[in-house]
């Protein structure tokens, strides 16, 4: 995948790696130094506003006139309640762990983590009962893990450095697929994480081989090719057809399942083709330049409310892809001296981070259509990560903040925050987590939890990897 949420997933080894974790900045800064590619792994404004459509343009004709954001309607309170930080983890660690994270889908948690002695775990959680689904499931020992990935087939483990592992050849990355429902190994697939761009859907893992000019559609109950491409794939062009919320870093930081059944190929001969995911069926060809970036940056592409986009060094390139408008390109204005560009605004702006000295740094959002800079925000302090969210940007720092996708600052946070379904906010700070309205700036004291990695929730239930466990905590009605 080429989207924020990915970059995200992409670096998640740094996390055992070092102690105490690294935040979002040296996730995102690894990611793009171990992949020589133009994908990294984290996160993507639920703002009411409507999406840009591409007129007729010739190539290489930029837009005449920049996107400008609508403050969002600010949303209702949500109807907090405290809950027992204390309360005995749902899940028990056997030991000391280095690092855990979780990922909510409706009324089920999923979890893994690595403990001291590199045994890699999963397990799951029935957020209705609040009891484990089945056993934590111990994979080995590995010397790094990326995380995991989860959908209604799956759970993927992406594992590395496996050797002496059985489940791993020659130590090799290696995919693990676990079954959501009962907790056991379905199949393992050794593969490049570096030199792989992957998009998950319910039922199928799209993974193409950069290196090898390969790209198959997994099935994800039995582990085999569906379909098989064997044209090569430019980097960073292997995407789904998402939605811009589908991109929102609602109740934590993995990415929605998109729910087009679509895949985007942007072949290395410029081809842009549109297959069906189940068959492999070509719907639409159509004809896009791949950017090339200068040496040593990275090249980003992803789609967005039906445009194909890259980036690379300081222009963009968009396609329509139904086929209304011709692909074309244009210069950026601003200096982005390779930053990542990821969509943060509804209406197909992007965001890029740049300046960053551990003291300050500047946001800027850009619209790749006519390469104008919209505006720029400098942050004070330590810039951990830009997630976008039901009211606005997420801006992850110390302190924290968040922005209308005007760029209007609407509060500030202490801690690390999480976007909720109603719009409001969880934070998670050294006092213990609170609940942020976003209309009236209340904080809403709810419980301390030692949190050990990420956190996720769903509308009314927060899951946390703690010191002793997989904790479940109800911090709504």
């Amino acid at each position: 995948m080429s989207t924020e949420p990915e970059r995200f997933y992409a670096a998640l080894a740094e996390r055992v790696d070092a102690v105490p974790p690294p935040e979002l900045s040296a996730v995102r800064a690894r990611a793009a130094q171990r992949r020589r590619r133009s994908f990294g792994g984290l996160l993507a404004a639920l703002a009411a506003a409507v999406v840009a459509v591409l007129g007729a343009q010739a190539v290489l004709s930029p837009a005449t006139a920049p996107v400008r954001p609508v403050l969002p309607t600010v949303p209702a309170a949500t109807g907090f309640v405290p809950f027992d930080g204390a309360a005995a983890p749902v899940i028990r660690f056997a030991g000391p762990v280095t690092f855990g994270m979780t990922a909510t889908a409706g009324d089920r948690s999923y979890a893994m983590w690595m403990a001291e002695d590199g045994n890699e775990w999963v397990g799951a959680v029935d957020l209705l009962t609040g009891k484990p689904l089945w056993p934590a499931r111990n994979l080995g020992k590995f010397g790094d893990t990326n995380g995991m990935e989860v959908s209604a087939g799956a759970i993927l483990l992406l594992t590395e450095q496996g050797f002496g592992n059985p489940l791993i050849k020659d130590g090799s990355d290696t995919i693990i697929a676990v079954d959501p429902t009962t907790g056991q190994i379905m199949w393992t697939l050794p593969y490049s994480f570096n030199d792989t761009d992957r998009v998950l859907y319910d039922d199928t893992l799209v993974l193409t081989w950069s290196e090898r000019g390969v790209t198959e559609a997994i099935d994800l109950r039995t582990g085999k090719a569906r379909w098989t491409v064997t044209e090569q794939v430019a980097r960073s062009g292997t995407n789904a057809m998402r939605t811009m919320s589908e991109l929102y870093a609602i109740g934590g930081f993995a990415g929605r399942i998109p729910a087009d059944r679509r895949v985007v190929l942007h072949l290395a001969d410029g081809r842009v083709q549109v297959r069906d995911v189940n068959s492999g069926q070509v719907e639409r060809e159509l004809t896009a330049p791949v950017l090339s970036p200068p040496s040593e940056q990275v090249r980003v592409e992803t789609v967005v409310d039906g445009t194909l986009y890259q980036f690379a060094g300081n222009r963009s390139g968009l396609l329509a892809l139904d086929g209304s408008a011709k692909a074309y390109e244009v210069g950026l204005q601003a200096k982005l001296d390779g930053a990542w560009l990821s969509p943060c605004v509804a209406g197909g702006l992007f965001c890029a981070v740049t300046g960053e000295t551990g003291e300050s740094a500047t946001l800027t959002v850009v619209d790749p259509r006519s390469g104008a800079t919209v505006w720029q925000h400098e942050v004070k302090g330590r810039l951990q990560g830009v997630l976008p969210g039901p009211a606005g940007l997420l801006v992850m720092g110390e302190p924290s903040s968040v922005l209308a996708g005007d760029g209007t600052p609407l509060t500030g946070l202490d801690g690390r925050p999480l976007w909720l379904e109603s719009g409001n906010l969880l934070v998670l700070g050294p006092a213990g987590v609170t609940g942020h309205q976003l209309s009236t700036g209340e904080n809403v004291a709810l419980g301390k939890v030692d949190v050990a990695g990420y956190c996720s929730a769903n509308a009314t239930m927060l899951t946390c990897p703690t010191k002793d466990g997989i904790g479940v905590y109800r911090y709504a009605r």
